[in-house]
């Protein structure tokens, strides 16, 4: 059965995010590790050693959600907190090891669940759809 408001931008959008993220969960699990701390470990090998704030602002995460996923991803090795130099308020958030050594493995779950939510759509509609989404985001923030 076919809701009227399965046609609304917004809950389209919402329904899409809500099944990428379920799948990317399921293909994560046995890692132990959310799609939101995915994010976090992604951004950290890309750049390392940034501040909280300035981890909020690459990630999109308010700063107090961030501490809670800082605070279970150091739990589990896979960042620290360092001080930072001439900033004793300041820490600097950095990937370990085994944080670094789940890379692959989260790129790889990523592409998995876009390669399947992509599937049977054309280069051309893929751009536009990015295009077309990145002006959305433009617009609302």
């Amino acid at each position: 059965m076919a809701f009227e408001s399965d046609n609304i931008f917004g809950v389209l959008v919402a329904n899409i995010r809500n099944h990428l993220k379920n799948n990317l969960e399921k293909d994560l699990q046995e890692y132990d590790i959310s799609p939101a701390q995915s994010i976090i470990i992604r951004r950290l090998c890309e750049k390392d050693n940034l501040t909280q704030k300035e981890l909020a602002k690459d990630t999109y995460f308010k700063q107090s959600s961030l501490t809670l996923l800082i605070d279970k991803l150091e739990q589990k090795g896979l960042v620290e907190r360092k001080n930072k130099k001439n900033d004793r308020r300041a820490y600097l958030i950095c990937i370990t090891t085994k944080g670094k050594n789940l890379e692959k493995i989260i790129k790889d779950a990523g592409k998995k669940v876009e390669d399947e939510a992509l599937k049977d759509i054309n280069e051309n509609t893929k751009e536009l759809m990015i295009q077309t989404l990145k002006k959305v985001y433009s617009n609302l923030k």
